[in-house]
């Protein structure tokens, strides 16, 4: 790709040869697009709104007319978005659909992480005493989804979403909820610094055997930020397809701290695990095992979603829904989230729903007083990602369930979304946010 490309130059070339990569596409295809920054430069009012418009991103394709809002929660956008479109597929509302997520290289994006202190000069080497943080990347990753039944190549067979309230609970509620016993790889995040790993490896330790190996995407393809957590389960897919170690997966170290084996490309644990061969219908090779990917965004969002080699059947969960001691938010700059925050204990529901769904028609911009020279202040650089809105009602709530964010028209339907997840007996809770700047209007329970 020509790097002099930038905004929606660079977004709309990279999302291209996603689209292209993946052969002929039925222009009728729903599409949900998920991308933690979208084509920002900047962070600029204008710049800033206009880098979720996916009638420029998607120009030249067939949903360049369609305006479709943008599921963004930082690294958790593509999860979040799989997480929607499976809903669709499993109640019949649509017989196949496309996740698409992408996020690209800026030099603001740079500064941003890099005042919040995570970025490392040069790679670093994951759950590793040594390891200052991440080095960003970007990608664009477009899986095709339909429904099927019996032996399947590559199978979404589980799915759970979450909110921190506190010290990595959501992503041990998104573990204990997924099975994880069933795992024989772990595709973790590894981001650091040193404090994040050591919290990420105990909670796998909590609810993983300690000899199921874990890696990363993030020591060959860097941070990519919204797309991270697609692309983690499209190379889990490949693992199923091929039946072999994709090299992209393989980390130059053996273990991590807490003594976990990791997928070391000198010459570790085999993978694909050997077993006792059996035969699946002509396919050479071991029988595969799933593949867990995992994901916890810096806004709190996290996921699991289990990979296997055959779809199955999911087994209905009964689960008690209660409310959780309400986290505190700290300090708010920007004066919509000031109201959001003073106004969601009132809105509170008796009980809490399956899902919240908070809907942007426009991102939030950072207040004047947060922009010193060309850089933001750290509190800045998280209120204005869209993901924050919907994680501060979570967390005033002491909501722990899926809190999904989109940016966009918030009357869009989003392919019959929120129909689909009533007609499962899933109750949701809708928070409409309409306006732009400072001149917003909060809608609840729509």
């Amino acid at each position: 790709m020509d790097s002099s490309l930038s905004r929606p130059a660079r977004w709309s070339v990279l999302v291209k040869k996603a689209f292209a990569d993946l052969g002929p596409l039925s222009t009728n295809t729903p599409l949900l697009v998920a991308s933690c920054n979208g084509s920002a430069a900047g962070f600029q009012a204008q710049g800033w709104e206009e880098a979720f418009d996916t009638s420029v991103l998607l120009e030249d394709t067939a949903w360049s007319n369609e305006r479709l809002p943008i599921f963004s929660s930082s690294c958790a956008s593509g999860v979040h978005a799989l997480y929607a479109a499976r809903q669709l597929l499993m109640t019949g509302a649509v017989d196949e659909v496309l996740v698409l997520a992408a996020d690209i290289l800026s030099q603001s994006n740079h500064e941003n992480f890099e005042s919040l202190r995570v970025l490392a000069e040069t790679p670093n080497l994951p759950w590793q005493s040594s390891t200052q943080g991440f080095i960003l990347g970007e990608a664009a990753v477009l899986l095709k989804l339909a429904r099927a039944e019996g032996d399947h190549v590559a199978a979404i067979n589980g799915l759970e979403l979450a909110s921190d309230l506190s010290d990595h609970d959501g992503l041990s509620s998104v573990l204990q909820a997924s099975a994880p016993q069933s795992a024989s790889l772990i595709l973790g995040q590894g981001t650091g610094p040193f404090q994040n790993d050591i919290a990420e490896l105990s909670t796998f330790s909590d609810h993983i055997d300690k000899n199921v190996p874990l890696t990363t995407p993030l020591s060959n393809f860097g941070h990519t930020l919204g797309a991270s957590g697609l692309l983690a389960i499209s190379l889990a897919a490949l693992t199923q397809q091929t039946r072999s170690t994709i090299p992209s997966l393989t980390i130059s170290a053996s273990l991590a701290l807490d003594g976990r084996p990791l997928l070391d490309c000198r010459g570790g644990p085999p993978w694909p695990p050997h077993r006792p061969s059996q035969n699946r219908g002509g396919h050479g090779g071991p029988p595969l095992q799933n593949v867990l990917a995992t994901c916890r965004a810096l806004n709190g969002a996290c996921g699991a979603t289990v990979v296997g080699s055959n779809l199955t059947a999911a087994k209905p969960q009964i689960r008690t829904r209660s409310w959780r001691k309400t986290a505190t938010p700290g300090p708010l700059m920007n004066q919509t989230l000031k109201r959001l925050a003073s106004e969601a204990l009132d809105h509170r529901p008796s009980q809490p729903p399956d899902v919240l769904i908070f809907r942007l028609e426009k991102p939030l911009s950072p207040p004047e007083a947060t922009v010193i020279g060309d850089r933001l202040l750290p509190s800045a650089v998280l209120e204005i990602t869209p993901g924050f809105a919907s994680q501060l009602v979570a967390k005033c709530w002491g909501f722990t369930g899926p809190a999904l964010c989109l940016v966009g028209d918030v009357d869009h339907d989003v392919y019959g979304l929120k129909t689909a997840f009533t007609k499962s007996g899933l109750d949701v809770f809708q928070v409409n946010l309409r306006g732009s700047g400072d001149n917003r209007v909060i809608e609840w329970n729509v």
